[in-house]
């Protein structure tokens, strides 16, 4: 097992004291063995997730010793736990309310995902109906290498999601032979299945416990896989609006038929009412009571019928991700995809880009293979790891960076949720799980979204206040619950720089005017639900009671909140190998290219100049296909 004796009696200890036996739902976190389990789940996680958790575990454990407990969590009482969780969770402590939080987060996942606790809430896990695969779409070959290899081709491409498999398939249609690596595995809507904390673990970067360091520690969750994060991102399809390209630099009128072009691929449309569910329906109705603007959002989807696990992998290949559409499209125009390929150095040649080195790897584990060493020679190198690791690897060969700015600029769309309860059943889960916005302050940069994951996952877990009876009243009333989620387009910005034996470091502090912004968000949403009829809203601060009159609103922008109060979540990276015309202050210029090392190009996120203000995913996929484009003119 993972963990040591001790750490898994104070997670027992903590599991039970959040969730006892008795009450709404009987069972507790004893009887589905959550503490067993978790366990057990850690031992298929990679290193660096038993790592983190056993550090939250000892943390957490010792935190009460500085409290009027003296003494360790596990060896308190029942009714010493009882008292020090209620503490930590009003407390300004951040340390101690964070551990406390993220282990909550990962019991109530178990918990809720548990076969036995499921039809008590009345989640069924499964989709509304039982398809055929779409004729469609073709099943994407790749080729999964088990040994070292050298190849030899025009362009290789590092990277398979929204932005290298655009550019792969826009260079191979141009005639170009193409190389795609990609370090994870490749799925399809076989694999997607099981419960969330597997899914997490196969389908996510560090299983899901990806995060950024400073106040207050931000959840940054990552797609690992064939596909990239659009394998399990919500499908949200908004252009960039106009006043931001404006501010960047770029004509819209001229990215309008890239944009144009995306979206047919990608068959992008409104949510249709018959998926929509009844998560954003009360969206909607609190939208029209009070007369701001938002609507249906369009998402890239086929075929869909409201599974609502978008974010775990599409079960019906519904979903567009690039693993059935621009992959597959790049592959018949001849482009080979190969999985397991950790790419460590990129091949300078007299100054020029000509290729990539790197080693074979299991898809799964990430360890290396036997004889693994690989290497592909290229005309051109396309960088498409993403905002995260696309720096990371030039920082290591301190390569593009006459600049300064690699690695720097990281906005990240900081959000939080907010559940809001009900009268009635919703069953809020069935439906696509991210159906709905309202725009109202978009230019002040604050987006609100319908989006409810499986109970007990994310916001359907974070709003969750509460320990013991209290707790399991909350989880009884699931079916009630409606949930939204945040996009706040930040001010402030991060860091990303490699560390010492390949790892890396995400620092990112939350700007005052962006902690301003999401208090105001959370106001907006609150307002939204009480509109639409709630009894009461969740808003996630610690120690605040649930609004449920509007009289009381006030009372979320003007409780003395601070950054460390927030728990937030974030989902996507941007900006940290920025575009821009002068070399002294961007990486690359408005085609990817890098201003200081010939022949490479970065086609990802990390060249957005600024925050997008909505979800960025056919944006980064436009810039993309200029880029490819104009880099096939180049070589051909």
């Amino acid at each position: 097992m993972s963990l040591t004796a001790a750490r898994r009696a104070t997670l027992a200890a903590l599991a039970d004291s959040l969730l006892p036996h008795g009450g709404a739902l009987e069972p507790g976190a004893s009887d589905v063995n959550v503490a067993g389990q978790l366990d057990s789940y850690l031992d298929r996680c990679a290193p660096g997730t038993r790592r983190t958790v056993n550090f939250m575990l000892t943390a957490f454990n010792l935190s009460s010793i500085a409290s009027r407990h003296v003494r360790t969590f596990r060896m308190l009482g029942p009714a010493g736990r009882d008292a020090y969780l209620a503490e930590c969770e009003k407390s300004r402590n951040r340390q101690r309310r964070e551990a406390l939080v993220a282990l909550k987060s990962l019991i109530l996942m178990f918990f809720c995902s548990d076969d036995r606790i499921k039809p008590l809430i009345g989640y069924d896990g499964q989709p509304y109906k039982k398809v055929e695969r779409d004729p469609g779409i073709v099943p994407l070959e790749v080729t999964k290498p088990d040994k070292g290899f050298f190849e030899a081709t025009d362009v290789v491409v590092v990277g398979s999601g929204a932005g290298g498999a655009v550019a792969a398939k826009e260079l191979a249609e141009r005639g170009l032979k193409v190389i795609v690596l990609e370090e994870g595995e490749h799925f399809d809507r076989r694999d997607f299945t099981g419960p969330p904390p597997e899914r997490l673990r196969r389908f996510y970067r560090g299983n899901g416990l990806t995060f950024t360091i400073g106040v207050p520690t931000v959840s940054l969750p990552i797609g690992r896989g064939i596909g990239g994060s659009t394998l399990i991102n919500s499908g949200t399809c908004f252009r960039t609006p106009g006043f931001v390209l404006e501010s960047w630099g770029l004509d819209g009128a001229v990215l309008d038929p890239l944009f144009e072009e995306v979206e047919a691929t990608l068959n992008v449309g409104p949510v249709d009412d018959d998926i929509m569910g009844a998560n954003g329906e009360v969206m909607d109705r609190g939208r029209r009571e009070l007369g701001y603007s938002g609507g249906p959002i369009r998402r890239n989807a086929n075929g869909c019928h409201g599974s609502g696990v978008c974010a775990f992998g599409c079960p019906l290949d519904a979903k567009l991700g690039m693993h059935v559409t621009y992959l597959p499209l790049a592959a018949k125009a001849g482009a080979q995809i190969i999985s397991g390929c950790r790419v460590d150095s990129i091949v300078i040649e007299n100054g020029h880009a000509a290729g990539v080195r790197g080693s074979v790897v299991d898809p799964e584990t990430g360890a290396i293979q036997r004889d693994a060493r690989f290497e592909v020679s290229a005309r051109c190198v396309v960088l498409a790891a993403g905002a995260i690791y696309t720096p990371t690897m030039l920082q290591r060969q301190r390569l593009a960076n006459s600049s300064g700015q690699v690695g720097r600029n990281l906005r990240i769309h900081p959000g939080c949720g907010v559940l809001a309860m009900f009268d009635h059943d919703l069953h809020a889960w069935k439906g696509v799980m991210q159906s709905y916005y309202v725009d109202e302050k978009l230019r002040d940069g604050i987006l609100v979204e319908a989006t409810y994951p499986p109970p007990g996952v994310g916001y359907s877990a974070g709003g969750v206040g509460g320990k013991g009876s209290d707790l399991k009243d909350v989880l009884a009333r699931y079916p009630q619950t409606a949930a939204a989620g945040l996009i706040i387009s930040d001010t402030g910005t991060g860091r990303v720089r490699a560390t010492p034996g390949g790892g890396l470091l995400i620092t990112y502090d939350l700007h005052a005017d962006d902690l301003r912004k999401t208090l105001e968000g959370i106001r907006l949403a609150t307002e939204i639900y009480l509109a639409a009829g709630a009894q009461e809203v969740h808003t996630l601060l610690p120690g605040m009671d649930p609004v449920r009159k509007r009289d009381e609103l006030s009372s979320i922008t003007e409780g003395g909140w601070t950054a460390a109060d927030l728990k937030l979540s974030a989902y996507h990276p941007m900006g940290t190998c920025r575009m821009g015309s002068d070399p002294q202050s961007a990486v690359v210029d408005e085609y990817g290219r890098a201003h200081d090392m010939p022949g490479l190009v970065i086609a990802d996120a990390s060249v957005l100049p600024g925050s997008t203000y909505v979800n960025p995913q056919i944006t980064i996929m436009a810039l993309a296909a200029r880029s490819a484009r104009r880099l096939a003119s180049e070589l051909n």
